[in-house]
């Protein structure tokens, strides 16, 4: 019998079961993939994400840091550099093992290349069935991503509508070419995608590019993400896509025994389509509600609604917003993309959130003040 049964080891299973192991209790993570395993995305981890890990970042994990943004839509640009960190880059493959072997070394029991195909809930336990045996537990975190199979037991898959898809592919560079070419900036596109946008990030030895965009809207995405890279003159080879959810649509996180965490729980900033930082978050705040319950005796799925609380107060209520703000942003282009490249102070105010130095809703309601004047002045030609 365990205590915790994590099924996924992206940032928000490792994260939930270190926590839950350091709390004392006996824990299992369980993925389908065997580490160092590839996982397709740009490997931007902001500030705000690296603020929720209890350990500093190994400086071998790092590729580049990032200390600015470069915005362009339809032949117009902006860039703004800050004097502090935004984020940092890295290569998924690294990140992920790290956080597995710091979950490994707080206790957390690992079971790499077994899958979790179902659960069985019972009054007093969860049995949780994998391709090869099954486990018993009190607890089921479901952090198996926007697929997920322990999310059945919580609530409908995600719709066509709940999803952005999203395609990468790494471009190899030449030993100092990143550096040349970006020097600590990300560069991030506006218009190849009718609902999303296209990125280069600079790694170490190759650049990071993709495309994403809103499920339903996103057609060719393979042959959009081509003609994106050429562009830049990028030769692109090999390339892997994936769903993200949309962040910001309200769903239910918990039932009987059962959690659901970072991506599976839909948490995906619906703007950026960022991740990472709210899947170690949601891991925590899972890891500490499970705590209280396992500590206090109380088994109920009505303890478990504080973990739907936290994140209510913590995640989910800046993201209702920020998706009222990305559906009025892709619908009407024109009028809203442009004050955001031809205004620096926007770009500059919102960059303060992930940086870890403010947050949404402080950032919607400035811009709720000042993107009247903006869009009259960046129209009028006062902004070059």
């Amino acid at each position: 019998m365990y205590d915790v049964i994590v099924a996924g080891a992206g940032p928000a299973g490792s994260s939930c079961a270190r926590e839950c192991a350091r709390q004392g209790f006996n824990t299992l993570l369980i993925d389908k993939d065997r580490f160092p395993r590839s996982k397709p995305c740009g490997g931007a981890v902001s500030e705000q994400a690296l603020s929720y890990l209890d350990f500093t970042l190994p400086q071998d994990i790092i590729d580049k840091e990032c200390y600015g943004a470069r915005l362009h839509f339809k032949g117009r640009n902006l860039e703004v550099r800050k004097d502090y960190r935004l984020a940092v880059l890295v290569s998924r493959e690294r990140f992920d093992t790290l956080l597995v072997k710091k979950a490994r070394e707080a206790g957390v029991h690992i079971l790499e290349g077994e899958k979790v195909v179902a659960l069985k809930t019972n009054q007093d336990h969860v049995d949780v069935i994998t391709n090869d045996a099954t486990f018993r537990t009190r607890y089921v975190v479901g952090a198996d991503g926007v697929n997920s199979v322990v999310a059945k037991h919580v609530r409908p898959p995600f719709s066509k509508k709940e999803k952005l898809f999203a395609i990468v592919s790494k471009v190899q560079a030449p030993k100092g070419e990143t550096d040349r070419r970006f020097d600590g900036i990300i560069d991030i596109h506006f218009g190849p995608v009718p609902v999303g946008y296209g990125w280069v990030f600079p790694h170490n030895d190759y650049f990071s590019v993709g495309v994403g965009g809103l499920g339903p809207e996103f057609n060719h995405p393979r042959r959009t993400l081509l003609e994106f890279g050429s562009q830049f003159g990028f030769a692109i080879g090999e390339s892997q896509g994936h769903f993200i959810p949309v962040g910001g649509i309200r769903r239910k996180l918990t039932a009987h025994r059962v959690l659901l965490v970072g991506d599976a729980a839909g948490f995906v900033d619906p703007f950026i389509g960022e991740g990472i930082a709210y899947a170690i978050r949601s891991g925590k705040l899972a890891a500490q509600s499970i705590a209280g319950c396992l500590s206090q005796k109380d088994l109920s799925c009505d303890h478990l609604s504080s973990y739907e609380r936290a994140c209510e107060n913590t995640i989910v209520k800046d993201f209702r917003h920020v998706w009222k703000l990305t559906r009025a942003v892709h619908k009407f282009p024109d009028l809203f993309l442009r004050p955001f490249v031809c205004d620096e102070r926007i770009l500059q105010k919102y960059l303060e959130v992930p940086s870890c130095r403010g947050h949404y809703r402080k950032f919607l309601f400035w811009l709720l003040v000042m993107f009247p004047f903006s869009m009259f002045t960046s129209y009028s030609g006062r902004f070059k």
